[in-house]
């Protein structure tokens, strides 16, 4: 849940900090006096782009800070991947500058990106245009899909490999079918430089094992003295390795008496142990040393050759290695057109047989939860006042049989998904742009955000005028569908109806105030007595009468 928020310099909120309660909290005032600003501040904190002029006027940047507590393992995860910090409370700041913004969680700098990615674990806010994301059914298919759900994310996470992997297969399936009279027209040219670099045999990083290998060579009598010279500091009549081998075993026969005389056993020993070592290494360096002149003139060849040939096509030696590779599959298809052709056709369509099924894998969980949530739709449907209503999530037949049309694939899968609605008994379902008024699809959005929030865990939701468009025992109806959801989310709601702010646990007046030229936002929480005043203002309008106060407490009451 939100704890506190803090606002500086935000438009016409100067300085402001609101601590908020669990349960159920209405945020009432007069059109103007800050309600939105409120929600446009925690929108921030979520991942809303920022604007400079957000900036209240003669700042020169704004502030949002806001503490909240969870009980979300998703935001453990989701902080631990991105190497944040995880303490008793979340705190999530905005800084709003002319030129840029910052956005920080638990005091670590992040991206807008990682801030919407979290919102997602954590609250969910409804302003009014959401409303219309209900009308466009290419946000159906993310309302459907689970990212919280370990089996959706494994069943998305393949089949976004297999698509990449077709892709990929398709690209080189064009490039050899649309390559080959291009390529005979350069076949004198391909076969010359194919046969020029591919006669070296390169092998990668061989031009520096080269060099290495001339330095070492042009270097023979250097190493040679300076071997032999150390092979004689280490072992000669004066010096002898054997003579620490002594040393240690007397250090050994009285290690015991003295921890002092423990510590140089111990010292002495790894000492005779890497010494023998090196000066086995160094007999072997000898032994083993050869100076061939013949070796160093190929080597300088050899090296010659490549030099020229990095040269000549401008290229380092990895890059020639792959040019290698490239040159002779370029041969192959002018050589080999028809069989390289197959051979890719066949590759294609193995890949395109791959991806339909990790693609009907993913359409049949959407098809399972689209029956559950249809269901449960419904059911949240008929508790606000709309008890004949149908819902199906429809998903349009694709043909995926194909295999050369890719754009019957997208990133997200496969599916086309419209959701069909029927308020009316004896109606037939159809697509919901269609069918449902505005107090309509404030109930069915209302429905969408209880389901979804419950699925998802979320600690805070925030309604701004959800309840637009309705009224009477329908407007009561969506006040109880409110207070059940904040029976397990903490509930933030602007409102301008009376039902709604009576059933709320919390009340909070937002109002502007002019001073010496300025306007500012503030805010108050409300008593019980002030909130039957306000309620009865929300019935009456500015002349508040004994019957709307009445009224209102029969409300807050109620």
């Amino acid at each position: 849940m939100l704890v506190s928020l803090s606002v500086k310099n935000f438009a016409i909120i100067e300085d402001l900090t609101v601590d908020f309660k669990s349960g159920m909290t209405v945020l009432t005032g007069q059109t103007g006096a800050g309600k939105s600003l409120i929600i446009d501040s925690i929108s921030l904190l979520l991942g809303k782009r920022s604007d400079s002029d957000m900036i209240r006027y003669g700042e020169i940047k704004a502030q949002i800070k806001g503490i909240f507590t969870y009980d979300n393992e998703m935001i453990n995860s989701f902080l631990e991947k991105n190497n944040i910090p995880i303490l008793p409370e979340l705190t999530i700041y905005r800084e709003i500058q002319k030129t840029r913004s910052i956005a920080k969680i638990n005091n670590t700098l992040v991206s807008l990106q990682m801030l919407k990615e979290l919102a997602n674990f954590l609250a969910d806010i409804h302003v009014q245009h959401d409303t219309y994301a209900l009308f466009n059914p290419d946000t159906y298919i993310y309302l459907i899909d689970k990212v919280s759900d370990f089996n959706f994310n494994k069943l998305y996470n393949e089949y976004q490999i297999a698509y990449l992997a077709y892709l990929d297969t398709f690209k080189e399936y064009e490039y050899i079918q649309n390559a080959s009279k291009e390529k005979k027209d350069k076949l004198d040219y391909l076969e010359f430089s194919y046969k020029e670099i591919s006669s070296l045999k390169l092998t990668s990083n061989e031009d520096e094992q080269i060099e290495e290998k001339i330095n070492k060579l042009k270097n023979f009598d250097k190493i040679f003295n300076a071997l032999k010279i150390g092979l004689n500091n280490l072992d000669n009549e004066y010096f002898s390795i054997d003579n620490i081998y002594l040393a240690l075993k007397e250090m050994e026969r009285i290690k015991n008496f003295d921890q002092s005389y423990a510590n140089t056993f111990t010292k002495l020993e790894e000492a005779y142990y890497n010494l023998e070592d090196s000066l086995s290494d160094i007999r072997n360096f000898l032994e083993n040393l050869d100076y061939d002149e013949e070796e160093l003139n190929h080597l300088n060849e050899r090296l010659t050759a490549i030099n020229n040939l990095k040269l000549k096509y401008h290229k380092s030696l990895e890059e020639l290695i792959k040019y290698e590779q490239e040159l002779q599959l370029e041969l192959s298809l002018v050589n080999n057109y028809d069989q390289v052709l197959n051979e890719a056709l066949i590759n294609l369509k193995q890949k395109h047989k791959e991806l339909v099924l990790k693609a009907n894998n993913l359409t049949e969980l959407r098809k399972k939860r689209a029956r559950i949530i249809e269901n449960d739709i419904i059911k949240l449907c008929q508790d606000l006042e709309l008890p004949h209503t149908k819902f199906e999530i429809y998903f349009k037949e694709i043909d995926l049989s194909d295999y050369k049309n890719k754009n019957a694939f997208r990133d997200d899968g496969v599916d086309l998904v419209e959701f069909m609605l029927s308020t009316n008994l004896g109606e037939p379902v159809l697509p919901l742009s269609k069918v449902a008024s505005g107090g309509e699809l404030s109930r069915i959005m209302l429905a969408f955000k209880t389901y979804f929030a419950k699925e998802s865990k979320l600690s805070l939701l925030i309604f701004d005028e959800i309840d637009s468009g309705v009224s009477g025992h329908v407007a009561f109806e969506i006040a109880k569908k409110m207070k059940e959801i904040a029976q397990t989310s903490q509930v933030l709601a602007i409102t301008h109806l009376p039902q709604v702010a009576g059933i709320a646990d919390n009340q909070y007046f937002i109002y502007k105030e002019e001073k010496e030229g300025r306007t500012y936002t503030n805010f108050k929480v409300l008593t019980k007595e002030e909130r039957i005043t306000e309620i009865a203002h929300m019935l009456s309008g500015d002349k508040v009468s004994k019957y709307a106060l009445e009224a209102a407490k029969e409300i807050l009451n109620h």
